[in-house]
């Protein structure tokens, strides 16, 4: 099997650019005929981070960004304790421009994927504080005084600029530099836009409590299917991408779910203990097939980011039969943990077990790879 650090080595003599290494590495990835492939086909293998030398660069960035940010504080401060509004533009932009200007070394030409991903959030981050400034500066909104309880009027506008700028800033990172990363940002920034425009129309606890919770975490889990479909294998770049819109689609298709089912949070409940304890185990039982449905898609990212609410159920169910706090953790510790290592070990052959009841063939076996044996 070969060694990412000579391409990466390739890439930094000037032997190779950075995309003929990216395309030369999905290449021989995708070759499984000399049997060392096959061990990591379906694995979801995690490509972010290659050793600790990138931990330390990204620990590295932080630090360094640390000061820039301090040091252009610094200089927009007087302006901005005016009541300067654009000062805030002035503040943000030098940062995130200099955190793009990293990405094209980090990202473009090293492939140093940790580091990239933490720069990118620090340029969606401050472009999107450069946005609201903007919009804020322009709507004449007093940004220190916004009341976030209540989304009418110029809060729900400046909420919905905000998150489309922190789309258009994640989407500006996944077209240049293709980072899988980027798209998780692009789907969770989408949702923001949609919940808080949505709030216009009815209160927004109640607006993302409900369907629209399930419509947007469906959305956002029908993307990354699409990619799926491309690489039913798991092993090349599509997969990477729908790892990230999996982890984004989790949470909201849960708790969308939960509010859904529960009739409220599904921590409080609405009516008798009886009733709580019969809705919590209802839920239980959705989440469970939403289980099922990530064995069959061959994504463990689904249930990994489904374990905090799958405990958080668990403590509700439990709480309203009646057991105490410390009996509640003994016994949601030990059903998750040996669930988990149970399916983590046995995988493959829950998998089989599972893929008799889903469809086959044509474009069902991208969507539901089968298991080899």
């Amino acid at each position: 099997m070969f060694d990412r650090t000579d391409l990466r080595a390739a890439v930094g003599a000037n032997i190779l650019s950075a995309d003929q290494a990216a395309r030369l590495e999905a290449f021989l990835l995708s070759r499984k005929d000399d049997g060392v492939g096959n061990e990591h086909v379906g694995q979801e293998n995690l490509r972010f981070l290659a050793n600790f030398n990138d931990i330390f660069i990204t620990l590295g960035l932080g630090i360094l960004f640390v000061g820039v940010i301090a040091l252009v504080g610094t200089m927009s401060a007087p302006a901005m304790a005016s009541g300067n509004l654009l000062a805030g533009v002035l503040f943000s932009l030098p940062v995130a421009g200099f955190a793009w200007l990293l990405m094209e070394y980090f990202c473009a030409r090293r492939r140093l994927l940790l580091p990239s991903m933490a720069l990118s959030v620090i340029f969606v981050v401050f472009c999107t504080s450069a946005a609201m400034s903007f919009a804020a500066s322009i709507l004449g909104a007093d940004i220190e005084r916004l009341d976030f309880s209540e989304m009418y009027g110029t809060t729900g506008m400046l909420g919905v600029f905000v998150f489309l700028s922190a789309l258009a800033a994640s989407l500006a990172i996944f077209f240049r530099f293709r980072l899988p990363f980027s798209l998780a940002l692009s789907a969770l920034s989408a949702a923001g836009a949609v919940y808080v425009g949505a709030s216009f129309f009815g209160d927004i606890y109640q607006v993302v409590g409900g369907p629209l919770l399930v419509l947007m975490g469906a959305a956002t889990l029908a993307v990354a299917i699409l990619f799926d479909m491309q690489d039913p294998e798991r092993i090349r770049k599509a997969s990477d991408n729908a790892f990230w819109l999996h982890l984004a689609a989790a949470p909201q298709l849960i708790w969308g779910i939960s509010a859904l089912v529960t009739g409220s949070n599904v921590l409080g409940g609405s009516t008798s203990g009886a009733d709580d304890a019969s809705q919590g185990i209802t839920l239980l039982l959705v989440l469970l097939t939403i289980g099922i449905v990530s064995l069959a898609l061959n994504r463990r990212a689904l249930i990994a980011a489904s374990l905090l609410t799958f405990i958080v159920t668990l403590v509700f169910v439990l709480n309203r039969i009646g057991l105490d706090g410390f009996n509640i953790f003994i016994t949601v510790t030990m059903i998750i943990g040996t669930g988990v290592v149970l399916l983590g070990a046995g995988w493959k052959t829950a998998r089989r077990a599972v893929l008799v009841f889903f469809p086959k063939g044509g474009t069902w076996s991208r969507v539901f790879p089968p298991e080899l044996a």
